[in-house]
């Protein structure tokens, strides 16, 4: 099986001040290794390349290869329910086991394992969504799905996070803790959060930009992006609050997380998932898909020729939040800090609240 990559981000320090990150990827670009191919064998490959997400790889290579050969997909609904399924199995494995390891709270792994075969056998059309849905409320937040609507301010936040309701209540107590520590000399520069955009429109503000630079290295226009639950959940009004207060972004990025986990579990119990996976056909015999994974928008572009593949190329969330100049980048530079193994902890944060999907290693190198 071809290696899946890695991250290696080395943070400048000058044991006082954050002067850098630098950001170096091994991720395997799929122009280089599926160029020439035919078609149903760099499908079958897509999966092997990128394990995490598998099946939102592998459904977005579909659609982009049946756009490219003007096959429809029926609005590519096939794949829906696969995807959401994967990406709240992934919210609940960063939720349940990796953010309280990191904050040194208890791991809730029965809880997760429990869930994620619950997922498995809902992806497959079997189990109950509603059944999950009413469980994810009670035991996550300790509240009905009213309840849980009616926490649309700062205020209330707070309020529910001081009755420790629910498994969560402690995590983003912990969490905010942890940012109310976070002290920077000068003024952030944030990363811009990403738009909604849909397949067509991607389409339109990308179609010079297929090339191996874009793929390793996205961006729009001059600008860096933020993709992920954050970006598609920016104009939720506690987000709105959240960020107000706690402008760093890593609690907003959590509460994201938990909005759009269970807004994915309302829709699995309305069986209403649009938007999912999108494709559409371009010229040149090319086509795009674009899917909303748990990390942010995947994309695929493929031109065919004679059922073999000329181009190919694949954006993950990794690429944008991970761009050298992108959202970790900018988020660490001017942070103040003068014990290195605070500083790695507090990188750990930002990189877990980005959430890449390959193996990552950060070590500190001083200015």
């Amino acid at each position: 099986m071809p290696s899946s990559g890695k991250l290696n981000l080395r943070v400048v320090w000058d044991s006082k001040v954050v002067r850098g990150v630098e950001v170096k990827s091994t991720r395997p670009q799929a122009y280089r290794l599926l160029k020439g191919k035919l078609i149903k064998d760099a499908i079958q490959m897509i999966p092997l390349l990128y394990s995490v997400c598998g099946k939102a790889q592998h459904a977005a290579a579909i659609a982009a290869a049946s756009a490219a050969q003007g096959i429809d997909l029926k609005s590519d609904t096939l794949f829906e329910r696969e995807v959401a399924c994967e990406a709240m199995q992934e919210h609940l494995w960063r939720l349940l086991l990796d953010w309280p390891k990191l904050l040194g709270l208890p791991l809730h792994q029965q809880q997760f394992i429990s869930w994620y075969n619950t997922l498995k056998e809902i992806s497959k059309g079997h189990g109950s969504a509603k059944n999950l849905l009413g469980e994810l409320h009670q035991v996550l937040l300790g509240m009905s799905a009213a309840e849980w609507k009616q926490i649309d301010n700062f205020v209330t936040l707070e309020e529910w996070q001081s009755r420790g309701q629910g498994l969560l209540a402690p995590l983003l107590i912990a969490l905010a803790i942890e940012e109310e520590k976070f002290e920077f000399a000068g003024k952030v520069e944030q990363t811009e959060l990403m738009p909604i955009w849909s397949a067509s429109e991607i389409l339109q503000l990308f179609k010079n930009n297929f090339n191996n630079q874009f793929a390793a290295e996205p961006q729009f226009g001059e600008k860096q992006m933020e993709t992920g639950a954050l970006a598609q959940n920016q104009q939720v009004p506690l987000l709105r609050e959240v960020l107000k207060k706690n402008p760093e972004r890593i609690q907003a990025r959590l509460i994201a997380r938990i909005i759009d986990l269970l807004d994915s579990a309302e829709s699995l119990v309305l069986g209403n998932l649009p938007g999912l996976v999108q494709s559409l056909s371009a010229s040149n015999s090319s086509g795009l898909s674009v899917v909303k994974t748990a990390r942010g928008m995947l994309l695929h572009y493929v031109r065919i020729e004679s059922d073999h593949i000329a181009e190919y190329f694949t954006v993950a969330p990794t690429e944008w939040n991970f761009h050298p100049r992108g959202t970790l980048v900018n988020g660490l530079i001017g942070l103040k800090e003068n014990d290195a193994e605070r500083l790695l902890r507090t990188a750990k944060t930002f990189v877990l609240s980005l959430d890449p999907c390959v193996e990552y290693e950060i070590g500190i190198s001083h200015a």
